[in-house]
C-alpha cells in the first residue's frame, strides 16, 4: 500500500469516527426518515458500520462529476455539526458502499480546516477543506483538496 493511500484510509476513518460520535451522541431517530432506510450498527465485511436515515441531501462535485446523496442525518453536538449520508464502515473492506460526511463547529459561517468524508464507487476520498454553514446550521457548502490527490471536492447539503 503506497504512504498516501494508508493517509487518505487514515483521514477517512478519523472524519467518519468524529462523524459516527457526534451522531452517535444523539439517540433520537431523525423525524422524516425514509421508509426503506433502517437505521442502526451492524458489520460490512468483518468491520463495524452505521447505516444514517433522514431527511439530510447532499451534492457533491467529484471528478468531474456530480454525485447525489439521500437519506441522511445532522446532528450537534458537544459543540460540532455533522452531517452523515449512507453508511459509514469504520475499516478497510473491498467494496465499501457509498456514505457522504462532514463535521464542523457548530456554528455558522466559513470555516477553515474542517473534515469531509466521501465515499462513492468504492472509492474514499478523506478532505480538510472548508465548510460554510447556513443560520439555523441546516445546511451549508464545502470545497477542499483531496488527500493524496490534486482533485477538488465540492458541493452543497441540506437537513
Amino acid at each position: 500500500m503506497k504512504p498516501t493511500t494508508k493517509i487518505v484510509r487514515v483521514a477517512v476513518v478519523c472524519a467518519a469516527a468524529v462523524a459516527v460520535t457526534t451522531a452517535l451522541a444523539r439517540t433520537a431517530p431523525a423525524a422524516g426518515n425514509v421508509a426503506s432506510c433502517t437505521p442502526g450498527t451492524k458489520k460490512i465485511g468483518g468491520a463495524p458500520a452505521r447505516t444514517f436515515c433522514g431527511p439530510a441531501k447532499a451534492t457533491v462535485k467529484l471528478n468531474g462529476k456530480t454525485v447525489s446523496y439521500k437519506g441522511g442525518s445532522c446532528s450537534t453536538s458537544i459543540g460540532l455539526f455533522s452531517v452523515n449520508i449512507g453508511t459509514v464502515v469504520l475499516g478497510t473492506v473491498k467494496s465499501a458502499p457509498d456514505y457522504f460526511g462532514v463535521t464542523a463547529k457548530a456554528k455558522p459561517g466559513s470555516q477553515s480546516r474542517q473534515t469531509i468524508a466521501v465515499v462513492h464507487a468504492g472509492a474514499s476520498h478523506a478532505v480538510i477543506g472548508t465548510v460554510i454553514l447556513k443560520p439555523g446550521l441546516r445546511g451549508g457548502t464545502f470545497i477542499g483538496k483531496a488527500f493524496g490527490s490534486k482533485a477538488t471536492i465540492s458541493g452543497s447539503f441540506t437537513c
